[in-house]
């Protein structure tokens, strides 16, 4: 006698009620949300204890170094190395505002006064040394050493707020 294999049946549940109910909390969610009103409301650290000031702001003088090449020179071995090149006849025109100087970075003759137009210039004694900020913007074409003879002249000046800025110039 032979047993009889018995046929399963592959039950299959209703998802409708379980949709049903999905999307009862989803409604019952929405409905019960408070959304948190930010209008008007900046987080900022203002003082608390003064209204709106009516006098106008004090104008901070600073210094604005701009750097330019003015002539690119040649490049040329250094004699040194194979490898390391330097400029031969380069010359850097310095602006802060009307004021224009121009210094070949390996004609320095004084290392410890490279550019004295410069130095006598920021030697005015109406900027505070500790407050007037000095913002250095190298142009295209300003090298590393450039920039750093003239921050020499700058901190041996003894200015505090000394920044770099940058500028993307077009071709």
């Amino acid at each position: 006698m032979g047993k009889k294999k018995k046929k399963f049946e592959e039950i299959k549940p209703d998802m409708t009620p379980m949709i049903d109910v999905t999307f009862l909390l989803l409604i019952f969610f929405i409905v019960t949300l408070k959304f948190k009103v930010l209008e008007g409301r900046l987080d900022a650290a203002l003082p608390k204890d003064r209204g709106t000031n009516t006098s106008e702001a004090e104008e901070i003088d600073k210094l604005d170094i701009l750097m330019f090449v003015a002539d690119p020179g040649e490049l040329i071995p250094d004699g040194k190395s194979d490898h390391l090149k330097m400029f031969s006849g380069r010359r850097i025109r310095i602006e802060i505002g009307a004021q224009k100087w121009y210094y070949n970075p390996f004609d320095i003759a004084d290392a410890e006064n490279p550019i004295p137009d410069l130095t006598e210039f920021l030697k005015n004694p109406e900027w505070d040394r500790d407050e007037t900020p000095v913002s250095l913007d190298a142009r295209k074409g300003i090298v590393y050493g450039d920039v750093i003879v003239i921050l020499d002249v700058v901190i041996r000046e003894k200015y505090k707020k000394v920044s770099f800025a940058g500028t993307f110039e077009q071709d």
